[in-house]
């Protein structure tokens, strides 16, 4: 037979209704044959039967791959444009750094965190910012603030805003700035004390296209602690690391709007420094390359084999890696489009799979498909899960359903197909197996990444159990990885 389904939900089921059928009729012609005593025919039926089957799996595996090329093809030619022209006469789409625009396209697709945003809605109703602010913060008119009106008109004019800017000013010594929902006709940029007085015109100018950018780019849509709340007997770790890794991304979209607007990359270095360090004086000889080379011992500290879980929940990235993901867009082809005293050394592509690379350090590495273990890789976390499920002697439905979130889909059909055929020793004996293939080519954060996604079946049935938690340490051991790392994962996202 040919497959037809053209996805993999129906192509699984298409194909299980396929050999149920072939049993079915190989099960009555062995009834038939040895009712009859005919032994020659029982071979033959079973020749039969396994010949189908082989058969079966083939062109299953071939429907797998075309439509994975299919959706691949898709998803390449169509790189949708998500954000609109409402708040700004700018090409947002263009200007949008990939890594933010394509979690929000996975958030829109995700049934499950849209239903929890219409509970937010319906539960909260509309924030109304400029009475919360006329409540909690002073207004800064023209009069009292002219040079921050000056910063707002200049902003407005790059951005080519439609609303006017509205701001305000609390006390803290604190450098903090932040913006609020806006309205249709106004935007409201909040600053503590402690920034207005002690930056910069051109830095406070950086600052203020940044907090614009939230807006623009509707960073509002996904309020990351409000959906982790109110979705939190519904929502797996995985949601939640996605969830912060996005805030992370929105925070590299806003950097690029507040370049825009200040016009200076070393105005953007000497910003980061400051608010990181928190020296506003010449005490320190600020050196924008040194600054820069920061990153070079973060990224170096970053892939230790003790990485910190908890770095995949942080909301904002390290400021090194900001300076220098900013870096690349302020020579890149894309900031020159906008800036025309600009002149691009690197193309789009170019910068922004860079960029993917230096924000990955604060994410589980990606197991690329195509990568020559893949396969044992593959098994390795399924028959890892399984046995993680398995621990307590049930394997019910949200371990299965959690299982096959971490492994691909074609993997996981052919492994549920096979795992009946083996003993728990058996499995142990691969897993074992396969951990000492791995271990020789694995760097360690794909280690990590692994463990991470066991992990998740530890807790995929709403509690831990000792018996669960002793199998990943195990599959910890067999990777040459600390235990102390299944601790941290286990209590970082048990803590989200």
């Amino acid at each position: 037979m040919s497959y037809t389904s053209t996805t993999l939900a129906d192509l699984q089921k298409e194909h299980e209704d396929a050999l149920n059928a072939a049993q079915e009729e190989m099960m009555a012609n062995l009834n038939a044959a040895q009712a009859s005593g005919d032994f020659q025919k029982i071979q033959e039926v079973s020749v039969s039967f396994q010949n189908t089957a082989t058969k079966l799996a083939d062109d299953y595996t071939k429907r797998i791959e075309e439509i994975n090329a299919l959706n691949e093809k898709v998803e390449a030619e169509k790189v949708p444009d998500i954000y609109s022209d409402k708040r700004a006469n700018i090409d947002l789409n263009h200007l949008v750094y990939d890594g933010d625009r394509d979690y929000v396209v996975e958030f829109q697709k995700n049934e499950l965190i849209q239903d929890i945003l219409e509970r937010i809605s319906a539960t909260n109703g509309r924030f109304k910012s400029r009475k919360h602010l006329l409540k909690s913060s002073l207004r800064l008119t023209k009069t009292l603030a002219p040079m921050l009106h000056e910063i707002g008109e200049h902003c407005k004019q790059v951005l080519k805003l439609k609303a006017e800017i509205e701001f305000f000013v609390y006390q803290s010594d604190i450098f903090n700035a932040s913006c609020y929902p806006p309205d249709d006709n106004r935007l409201y940029i909040i600053l503590s004390s402690g920034l207005l007085e002690r930056f910069s015109k051109e830095e406070l100018t950086f600052v203020v296209g940044h907090e614009i950018g939230h807006v623009l780019f509707e960073h509002f849509d996904y309020p990351v602690r409000q959906i982790l709340d109110v979705g939190e007997n519904d929502l797996a770790p995985i949601h939640a690391m996605k969830l912060y890794a996005w805030h992370r991304n929105a925070e590299i979209s806003a950097d690029r709007v507040g370049l825009l607007c200040c016009q200076d990359f070393e105005t953007a270095g000497r910003t980061f420094f400051k608010l990181s360090s928190g020296v506003t004086t010449d005490s320190l000889d600020f050196q924008l390359n040194a600054y820069i080379e920061q990153f070079v011992d973060l990224e170096e500290a970053l892939n230790d084999a003790n990485h910190d879980p908890s770095d995949w929940y942080s909301s904002h990235p390290f400021s090194p890696l900001r300076i220098k993901a900013l870096e690349l867009f302020n020579k890149s082809e894309t900031y020159a489009s906008f800036n025309d005293k600009v002149r691009g050394e690197t193309s789009k592509e170019g910068m922004e799979l860079e960029i993917k690379r230096i924000m990955s350090l604060m994410e589980p590495e990606s197991l690329e498909e195509n990568n020559e273990c893949s396969e044992k890789i593959q098994r390795f976390m399924f028959l890892g899960g399984y046995l993680i499920s398995n621990a307590d002697g049930v394997v019910d439905d949200s371990e299965i359903q959690a299982l096959s979130s971490i492994v691909l889909p074609n993997v996981f059909a052919n492994c549920m197909m096979t795992i009946k055929g083996l003993t728990q020793d058996e499995m142990i004996e691969e897993v074992q197996q396969l951990s000492n293939d791995l271990d020789l080519v694995l760097s360690v954060m794909q280690k990590l990444n692994i463990l991470r996604d066991l992990s998740i079946i530890s807790y995929a049935d709403g509690q831990i159990d000792d018996s669960e938690v002793h199998v990943l340490y195990n599959l910890a051991r067999l990777l040459r990885i600390n235990t102390d790392f299944i601790d941290r994962v286990i209590s970082d996202a048990q803590g989200v």
